[in-house]
């Protein structure tokens, strides 16, 4: 009994390992406005939508490569935004399939910002953007 339940629970640890491996076609960043939206991928390219990227309501498209960070299993997004503009700037997005994202300047201004991601829609309008300074 004990070993049906040892193998039983990790099981689901692999499949819980196994669905986090995956980026969602939309995600919010944890404890901002923004997010994004209708996220696809290729074998080597990914796009999608930068959403609610101001808080209020404006969206920018995005895309760049897929790959694998060192030492990464499976493979991520490195998308820049197109037209975004936010604070003079446009942004380079590194989305990781740990659950993790970070934001760097794409005018060479290095790390903007990091944190977490969680699957679904962005936030509501209000509050703060991932790229607020």
């Amino acid at each position: 009994m004990l070993k049906t339940k040892l193998f039983a629970a990790a099981a689901l640890t692999a499949v819980a390992g196994l669905a986090q491996a995956a980026i969602p076609a939309d995600l919010k960043f944890d404890g901002y406005c923004d997010g994004m939206t209708g996220l696809t991928a290729t074998a080597t390219t990914a796009g999608g939508t930068w959403a609610n990227l101001d808080c209020a309501g404006t969206n920018a498209a995005l895309g760049g490569p897929r790959g694998k960070a060192k030492g990464a299993s499976a493979k991520g997004y490195i998308m820049g935004s197109y037209g975004a503009n936010v604070y003079g700037n446009e942004f380079v997005w590194e989305i990781k399939v740990d659950g993790t994202w970070n934001v760097y300047s794409a005018s060479g201004g290095g790390l903007i910002n990091s944190g977490t991601w969680s699957a679904g829609f962005p936030l509501a309008n209000g509050g703060k953007a991932s790229v607020a300074k």
